[in-house]
């Protein structure tokens, strides 16, 4: 009997010392490191909880993930995307997802920040980390030729025209990967076009016939020639390797890259503008957007602990550890990034000159299918590269497929009252 007595109290000690299990699924390998450090300063502070990421290839993701979900053996915490958006939108219509707003303290983040992950009045989410977009462009090649940043798009075109003369290349696109395109685009779309003609276009007060849309894909489209040659079959995976050892001068691009370059390249040096207006009386505008957030699943099985980590992860120390892991920006105010000369003066834009109005990701028009991003942008770029298509018909497509259902475009066309 005491022989049985013992072993039944051997029992309750080691289940009371035993680590609570938190999974976190992800598309982002690169973060990793961050949840190891996670998990030891939660043990600091006394939570005996045992973090256990896992990272899938970013397209089979969502997909995984959510079949997972709907049959109950998916993770504790999902990263998931932003909104307004599809993706997001179907968990939490489908109850898998649970709101956190009464749950975790959000005063470390901004209204701006929140706002994509807010739906029906409610946050379904604790944002973790904030991209910014623009022209990245290597120090010493522009140097040795005497270039200077471009305050407007003759200035740029004018460097990349002096770069091609002396035989350096200077953009490298990844045009195989369509999303990469649609984002060139966008960047290009929030300082050529504006904010204001962006917010017309919301209210349904222009349209993508506008000559200025027009215009904008012209400008890509005579681009091109200072691209690579044979730029519609790279990869990102090229861009990377060919920006890091000099093998271009710029690429169109996020934040998010310079980990990757100076990996590669240590000794690489990068510089950074945003994508410079038309004319000097316009305000260059960068495209800024959160990244994802970090949800509570409706079928975790450990819901307290992952609430805990949750709480964690919206703290500025969370975002200390964030910023200076990934090089990321974090989402969360008030951490301390790296003390690296060009990731400040990238938050500094992010902080200043972010676009208030956009329409790639995290803007109305993806909210529905057809999605300007993933069924307008992407393929349509691909296609006017390849030149398939001209800039006047991909303005078309555009204003064929948002007319399907963006409200404030179908009642300028007469097509709804």
């Amino acid at each position: 009997m005491r022989k049985f007595f013992v072993i039944f109290l051997a029992l309750l000690v080691l289940v009371a010392f035993s680590a609570t299990k938190v999974e976190i699924w992800s598309w982002r390998s690169q973060d990793a490191d961050v949840w190891k450090e996670v998990e030891k300063k939660l043990k600091e502070k006394g939570l005996n909880i045992e973090i256990v990421f896992r990272a899938f290839i970013p397209t089979e993701y969502d997909s995984k993930m959510g079949i997972a979900l709907q049959s109950g053996t998916g993770p504790d915490i999902i990263y998931s995307r932003r909104l307004p958006g599809k993706r997001t939108g179907d968990l939490i219509d489908a109850g898998l997802l649970v709101p956190l707003d009464d749950k975790i303290d959000f005063s470390h983040f901004s209204q701006n920040v929140l706002r994509y992950i807010s739906k029906d009045g409610r946050i379904w989410g604790v944002p973790f980390a904030v991209q910014v977009v623009g022209i990245f462009y290597n120090k010493e090649i522009y140097d040795k030729f005497g270039l200077k940043e471009p305050k407007i798009w003759d200035e740029l075109v004018h460097n990349a025209e002096v770069l091609k003369k002396n035989g350096i290349t200077p953009f490298f696109i990844p045009g195989k990967e369509a999303w990469a395109l649609a984002m060139q685009h966008a960047m290009c779309g929030v300082s050529v076009l504006g904010p204001e003609w962006i917010a017309k276009l919301e209210k349904g007060e222009t349209d993508f016939l506008d000559p200025k849309w027009i215009d904008l894909n012209r400008r890509l489209n005579e681009l091109k020639k200072y691209y690579q040659e044979g730029f519609l079959a790279n990869s990102v995976t090229d861009q990377d390797a060919a920006f890091a050892f000099g093998q271009a001068a710029m690429v169109f691009y996020g934040i998010w890259g310079l980990q990757q370059w100076r990996s590669l390249n240590p000794d690489i040096k990068v510089g950074y503008f945003m994508v410079p207006p038309v004319s000097e009386d316009q305000k260059p505008y960068a495209y800024v957007y959160m990244d994802g957030a970090l949800a509570l699943t409706s079928i975790s099985k450990n819901k307290e602990a992952a609430l805990e980590v949750l709480k964690f992860a919206a703290t500025p120390e969370f975002g200390t550890i964030f910023s200076n892991i990934t090089y990321n920006i974090p989402a969360v105010m008030g951490a301390k990034v790296p003390e690296d000369p060009l990731f400040k003066e990238v938050v500094e834009v992010a902080e200043k000159h972010a676009s208030p109005h956009v329409y790639w990701v995290g803007s109305v028009f993806v909210t529905q299918k057809p999605s300007l991003y993933t069924d307008v942008l992407a393929p349509g770029m691909q296609e006017m590269y390849a030149g398939k298509i001209t800039p006047e018909e991909f303005a078309k497509k555009a204003q064929d497929a948002l007319s399907k259902w963006f409200k404030p475009l179908r009642k300028r066309l007469g097509l709804e009252n």
